[in-house]
């Protein structure tokens, strides 16, 4: 899709609808009357999934990686796409829009841009063993793991907290909704940020 794709389906997880909720209300503030006279303009940059130097996920599978002898599984279907998007590259089309903003109001105000940047594949599970290998090179890509095996450890997990004592019942690990979200295909084909305010990605793949 592109930024004027229309979605329909209702958003499972609490972070996807307080996004939803904040888009609303930013593009709701566009055109709004300033008390000192001046007219306020909005537009929306979308980040979909968003990785960095300090990015507490690939922490974390690293640290599980490791702990299973070098070996990276992944949840995702082979075929499952999503944009994925250098931090850096994020935060350098917030200051460009924002720039831009002020000075091509007529262009952006009311505008919805996708975060995009030239990392090299939307298979999720290849740029993360991409990003952890420079980290550990002895990282091997393991097996994707089936949704119904994961779901039925989500649903042993929850049995489990509903019969210990609240002392002992040990944290979710996950969620179906949060699971559903991992194996849904979600990507995008756009260049619009540059066409409407010059965008090009400050960081290329290999220096992020």
């Amino acid at each position: 899709g592109n930024e004027d794709t229309q979605y329909s389906g209702e958003v499972e997880l609490p972070y996807g609808k307080t996004k939803a909720m904040a888009e609303k209300i930013v593009l709701e503030a566009n055109g709004k009357k300033l008390s000192n006279g001046g007219t306020l303009k909005t537009c929306v940059l979308r980040a979909n999934t968003v990785y960095g130097e300090k990015a507490a996920f690939l922490q974390e599978l690293l640290v599980l990686a490791r702990a299973r002898n070098g070996v990276l599984n992944y949840l995702e279907p082979e075929n499952t796409e999503r944009n994925l998007t250098y931090v850096g590259n994020v935060a350098w089309m917030h200051v460009l829009a924002a720039r831009n903003l002020q000075l091509q109001p007529e262009l952006l105000a009311g505008q919805v841009y996708y975060c995009y940047d030239d990392t090299p594949s939307r298979k999720g599970f290849l740029v993360r063993h991409q990003l952890l290998s420079s980290a550990d090179p002895s990282l091997r890509l393991g097996s994707h793991i089936p949704y119904w095996k994961m779901w039925l450890m989500i649903q042993l997990h929850r049995i489990i907290r509903a019969i210990l004592p609240p002392s002992w019942r040990p944290q979710p690990f996950l969620t179906v909704p949060l699971l559903n979200t991992i194996v849904t295909s979600f990507s995008f084909q756009t260049d619009k940020a540059s066409r409407h305010f010059g965008y090009k990605p400050l960081f290329t793949w290999q220096e992020s």
